[in-house]
């Protein structure tokens, strides 16, 4: 009844820890918002009841609990964390309506360390006399040892848990997982532009090339690319404006109209592309810090791709990307129908009439475009043969690569260059 009026069904949350036990034969218990433990599967830990009797009022269980919970629930994922004891638990947090009810606690277990190093530093710390200790050795040898990548396969089957408990509302932790994940890949870049600025002892520069190669991703599908180049190029805008809110904002807003513009360029409908553009320039303004600012440009990346290929159009999307992302990811290498058909696991002859149904195009002439796109970038710089340009996008001889060049572009390689 404690759980229901706070939302939580208890007997399905109990059921579903009972199901973990039985599976993996580890202790695990609910507790609430407060750490206090509402409910438990398995063996009672006899080490943990010892040590808790003997530590008494200078025991942290319940406080270890809850921190370990708060983390999971502030980054969207399990949280893997030493208990005062010195064992090893996993929390993943329930949270309903957007409140944080509690969580699903995993342990305690070993993995592979010392039975002695631990009791003999919790002797150490809590001033235990010599029988105390004598006899935590003797109960710490029940506690299961697992090995460090099955503790990784733990958490997350409790994660799993966890969100099939609170059904739609874990999309709110997927959210929080992704987004941080997108700020440490921003904040990774950061550290980069430092390390660059500290050997070439340049400041106050903006990458340029990377915007046009930013471009050139969006307009060949390429998602991931896109996010990558994306990451990099916020990570000169934060290093070198700050924590400036109003500059970031600009820098970001500039970012958006490189994105819109590709996205059009890539073949994507002008009037959806301008409604989406009026979306978000209204949204923009209710964003006060600079992480979410981070995190809206990357989500109008998203939408702005998703619109060049008509996405709600497209009944087969998620094999139609797998085999783009597959592409981009090889386009120097020998690239063929079985090769992409095998990727996503479908007869050449029906991927084939697939791709062509989905993207209004073949899949050699989609390739071909990919490639003389991709092949502009090697085209800057006058140094490198058009041989080679050739074969760093995958085109076995220059003359089939300026032959399909020129039918793309209207121009052969070697005349786009003296343009540029």
């Amino acid at each position: 009844m404690y759980l229901q009026r706070r939302g939580l069904d208890e007997e399905s949350l109990n059921n579903h820890l009972k199901t973990y036990n039985k599976v993996t034969n580890i202790l695990c218990f609910s507790i609430n918002e407060f750490g206090e433990t509402i409910h438990s599967e398995g063996n009672p830990c006899e080490f943990c009841i010892k040590f808790r009797e003997l530590s008494g009022e200078r025991c942290t269980c319940n406080q270890s609990h809850l921190y370990a919970s708060k983390q999971s629930e502030k980054i969207g994922e399990p949280y893997i964390y030493f208990c005062p004891s010195g064992l090893l638990h996993f929390a993943t947090s329930i949270v309903i309506g957007g409140i944080f009810k509690g969580a699903l606690i995993g342990g305690p277990v070993k993995m592979n360390i010392s039975d002695d190093f631990i009791v003999e530093d919790l002797v150490g710390k809590y001033n235990f006399d010599t029988g105390s200790g004598e006899i935590l050795q003797n109960y710490i040898k029940s506690v299961p040892i697992v090995e460090p990548e099955r503790v990784r396969y733990l958490a997350k089957l409790l994660y799993i848990l966890a969100k099939d408990i609170m059904a739609e509302e874990s999309i709110i932790l997927s959210d929080r997982r992704r987004f941080y994940a997108e700020q440490a890949a921003i904040n990774e870049e950061i550290q980069n532009v430092k390390y660059k600025e500290d050997c070439e002892h340049i400041s106050n520069y903006y990458p340029v090339e990377l915007e046009k190669e930013l471009l050139s991703k969006i307009k060949l599908g390429d998602k991931k690319g896109a996010k990558t180049i994306l990451n990099e190029l916020l990570g000169h805008v934060l290093f070198n404006n700050g924590n400036n809110i109003e500059i970031t904002r600009a820098r970001v807003l500039e970012l958006m109209v490189v994105i819109s513009r590709a996205a059009v360029e890539g073949g994507g409908n002008l009037e959806m592309v301008f409604g989406l553009n009026f979306k978000y320039l209204n949204e923009v303004s209710t964003l006060n810090n600079v992480e979410r600012l981070c995190d809206w440009i990357i989500k109008v990346l998203n939408r702005f791709s998703e619109c060049m290929y008509n996405i709600e159009n497209i009944n087969n999307f998620h094999v139609i990307q797998k085999a783009m992302e597959y592409i981009n990811d090889n386009i120097s290498s020998n690239i063929s129908l079985d090769s992409v058909a095998e990727h996503v696991y479908l007869s050449p002859s029906y991927f084939s009439r697939l791709f062509k149904k989905e993207m209004g195009i073949n899949l050699i002439d989609y390739l071909n475009k990919i490639r003389v796109e991709e092949s502009k970038k090697y085209l800057i710089d006058f140094k490198i043969p058009l041989s080679d340009v050739a074969h760093a996008v995958g085109f076995s001889d220059q003359s089939y690569y300026t032959k399909v060049f020129k039918k793309i572009e209207g121009v052969s390689p070697g005349q786009y260059r003296k343009m540029i």
